[in-house]
């Protein structure tokens, strides 16, 4: 799988997902809304000024001629906007296992979505693999008794948003940012009521660190969604679902070994199916690199 291929670019960006905590780590005490509204004010900033560099303005009459195209990207919007909400919540209050149980569940939604939506066939490796899946969800869910919901609607609500950008057919800078200017309204009516209201807020009465993180964290999010939409291109949606296994078990990790979280026995259980199943897609890829590679 090389590393600018498709898959490969996927790959990359649930890395930098997975490692994602590392960087809450050091962020000061902020509301969760505030934080959510400056960092689409900052992608906003940040894309425009990409685009503006690389000479690359949106396409607005190819827009108006596709109109189905743009209420995709239109809509894609405010589905990332809960996604982060929800992503965002679990980081602020430090229960990074729980975003690693919610994205445990979104591959299992991609491979649904891509067989149902997309027509994708399974190969046998992705057959087991999901079995293997299915069977350590299913163990977990056996065990609690009950439906994980919280998990359970923010896996299928990011899956979903993967679904909709399988379908836009336009460049993943200027998507991001169409999609941050759908947002972008509530974003400064909320910090402008901060402002004007003179509530505490940490981007007006922290120190120069603490804009500079509130900034970073709108850069800390549009490079893994930028490669993530550029691979999803390139990348059958089902094979997407698959190496998305890398984010939950990066932040798995993490949450052990860097935040000291203590899992329960019946997550280890849960995880180690879950991880042969990762580990059952990746090695054909491996295979079929190596035959190209003979064959080349």
């Amino acid at each position: 799988m090389p590393l600018l291929s498709g898959p490969g670019v996927v790959a990359l960006a649930f890395v930098v997902w997975g490692l994602l905590p590392l960087y809450y780590q050091f962020m000061p005490p902020i509301d969760m809304w505030e934080l959510l509204s400056h960092r689409v004010i900052w992608s906003v900033v940040l894309l425009t000024l990409f685009l503006r560099i690389t000479g690359r303005p949106l396409p607005w009459q190819r827009l108006c001629r596709e109109p189905r195209q743009l209420l995709l990207i239109v809509l894609a919007g405010p589905v990332m906007s809960v996604s982060w909400s929800m992503f965002t919540w679990c980081l602020i209050r430090g229960e990074v296992l729980t975003t690693s149980l919610a994205f445990f569940m979104t591959p299992l939604f991609n491979i649904v979505f891509a067989v149902v939506f997309l027509r994708e066939r399974l190969t046998l490796q992705k057959h087991l693999a999901v079995t293997l899946a299915l069977a350590g969800l299913a163990y977990m869910l056996f065990q609690y008794g009950e439906l994980p919901w919280f998990s359970l609607a923010m896996g299928a609500n990011f899956a979903f948003y993967g679904l909709l950008k399988k379908k836009v057919r336009y460049a993943a800078d200027h998507s991001l940012l169409l999609e941050a200017l759908v947002q972008l309204p509530a974003a400064l009516v909320f910090v402008g009521w901060l402002y004007m209201s003179e509530t505490p807020a940490l981007f007006f009465d922290g120190d120069n660190l603490a804009r500079a993180m509130i900034i970073g964290s709108a850069l800390a999010t549009l490079v893994p969604v930028g490669m993530f939409c550029y691979g999803m291109a390139q990348t059958r949606l089902s094979t997407v679902g698959l190496l998305q296994y890398i984010e939950p078990s990066l932040a798995f990790l993490l949450a052990v070994f860097w935040f000291g979280e203590q899992p329960d026995p019946i997550k280890a259980v849960g995880f180690m199916f879950v991880w042969a199943g990762l580990l059952v897609s990746l090695l054909p890829l491996h295979r079929l690199r190596r035959k190209h590679s003979l064959r080349a």
